[in-house]
């Protein structure tokens, strides 16, 4: 999966698992590929402004703050796929809840080119009108049958290496027993599943091969359909295994 992706579901967990207990996971905080997170919060009135290196102070500093929720948000649908092998390409933030106001942690990410390893900031932004909390479903009969149709297409372009990724992720979904660790097991299939099924990216990824591959069979049209229903079937699976337990 996409490193950006996945460590925003990871801090997701991290931060509604210490607003539920009060307890750091700090083992999904860390990654060998990012070598240090900034986190800056926006000013209030009567307060100085804050920001930490530190990512159990961050979420100190929100529990203080009164949060009672987060939640991982991406955007399902997207008109174009060429964004996605981008730094800072991900449509995505968390979203932090205060009650009745909340408050947006974007992600700004920067190689260092001596290591190669990432530096993330994450900058929050108020929220000047919140709705309903959203509430995400779970969605692995549909995809079950999605993972079924699009390894069928990479069959039909004779693409085994993409055939093999959707295999892995049907059998993620449907494996009868997963360490589920923090979060349920349902959520920890369509978390694993999503993360094998994530295809995007590149050259060499399926955005990239499997589009030419479709164009010379004549199969645009069921690659598009195929390929969008993909995305959004990551995304809704992302959003309900991290959110939703």
């Amino acid at each position: 999966m996409n490193i950006e992706l996945l460590d925003m579901s990871r801090m997701t967990i991290v931060a509604k698992q210490f607003i539920k207990t009060g307890q750091f996971v700090s083992e999904l905080s860390v990654s060998p590929k990012i070598e240090s997170r900034l986190f800056r919060f926006a000013p209030r009135d009567g307060e100085a402004p804050f920001e930490t290196e530190s990512c159990e102070e961050w979420l100190r500093e929100l529990s203080r703050r009164g949060a009672d929720d987060c939640k991982l948000i991406m955007h399902d649908e997207l008109d174009t796929f060429e964004r996605l092998d981008r730094v800072n390409g991900i449509p995505c933030c968390i979203i932090c809840f205060y009650g009745d106001k909340a408050s947006s942690w974007n992600k700004l990410w920067t190689l260092n080119p001596t290591n190669q390893k990432w530096s993330v900031q994450f900058i929050e932004i108020p929220v000047d009108q919140m709705h309903d909390k959203p509430v995400f479903s779970d969605v692995s009969d549909n995809m079950a049958t999605l993972l079924i149709r699009i390894r069928e297409l990479a069959r039909k372009l004779k693409l085994s290496e993409f055939s093999f990724k959707f295999s892995a992720a049907l059998k993620a979904l449907q494996a009868d027993l997963v360490d589920a660790n923090i979060i349920r097991p349902t959520n920890r299939r369509l978390f694993q599943a999503a993360t094998e099924a994530y295809v995007f990216g590149g050259e060499g990824s399926w955005t990239d091969v499997a589009k030419f591959a479709a164009a010379g069979k004549g199969l645009s049209g069921e690659y598009e359909l195929l390929t969008k229903e993909l995305y959004k079937g990551i995304a809704l699976s992302l959003m309900y295994a991290v959110n939703e337990w």
